[in-house]
């Protein structure tokens, strides 16, 4: 294919249990799979466009010495690969803007959440947090819906790119954990719903990730709002 008569180059993320051939990437080697079928080596041409299913994780930054026969449709934005030269590792923070640093930091906290932290958040929220956290999606979205409970939205999913899914993820993940799956169930669209103090603590998170992530988008009177629940926390 004509496509690949340029060395193709682009970013995989790769989570820490990750059982793939990219676990033992490391700067210079080259990682291949063990045949031309999937799962392939995914090879985002953006950081933005990554999709992180699980966190934490490393960023490589790749270029494809070979693709895989079966490729996705021309207008996509990765490549599947079967070998690549891994180049080097990028900060993983790169994943959700340019205040990921303060993103991986709620992230990091978020994945040792205690049943003692989720009674304290339970009520520690302001009652307008939410409509602060609605303005700030509204700015960036520039429309003027109710985006309280809005993960992702658009190609470019949101201020902080995967940022605010991953973290509700790792809420769901811990509230599985830690009550063996008694505070989640499931809405009549067959999602994962968290028991409303799990819910309230997954809200303080992310409103603090939206007021460290994305602080350009946050009107002047809304940072004590979005933070004030994440404040006890630290």
């Amino acid at each position: 294919m004509s496509w690949f008569r340029r060395r193709v180059s682009g970013f995989v993320f790769v989570a820490d249990v990750e059982d793939g051939p990219m676990r033992f990437a490391a700067a210079g080697k080259t990682v291949r799979s063990a045949d031309d079928g999937p799962p392939w080596i995914v090879v985002d041409q953006a950081i933005e466009s990554i999709v992180v299913a699980k966190w934490p994780g490393k960023l490589w930054r790749v270029s494809v010495l070979k693709p895989a026969a079966e490729q996705p449709a021309a207008y996509a934005k990765y490549t599947r690969a079967v070998a690549v030269e891994v180049i080097d590792e990028e900060p993983v923070w790169r994943l959700f803007g340019a205040h990921g640093e303060a993103v991986c930091r709620i992230l990091e906290r978020a994945r040792t959440i205690t049943l003692d932290d989720v009674a304290m958040l339970e009520n520690a929220i302001p009652d307008e947090a939410r409509e602060a956290y609605s303005r700030a999606w509204n700015r960036w979205l520039g429309d003027a819906h109710d985006h309280t409970a809005t993960l992702a939205a658009g190609d470019s999913r949101s201020p902080i790119g995967a940022g605010f899914t991953v973290l509700h993820n790792l809420i769901v993940e811990r509230a599985r954990t830690l009550t063996g799956g008694a505070a989640l169930t499931t809405n009549d669209d067959d999602e994962v719903v968290l028991a409303p103090e799990w819910s309230a603590a997954s809200d303080a998170f992310l409103h603090a990730a939206m007021a460290h992530g994305s602080p350009e988008l946050i009107a002047s009177s809304d940072p004590e709002l979005l933070t004030a629940a994440w404040k006890r926390l630290s």
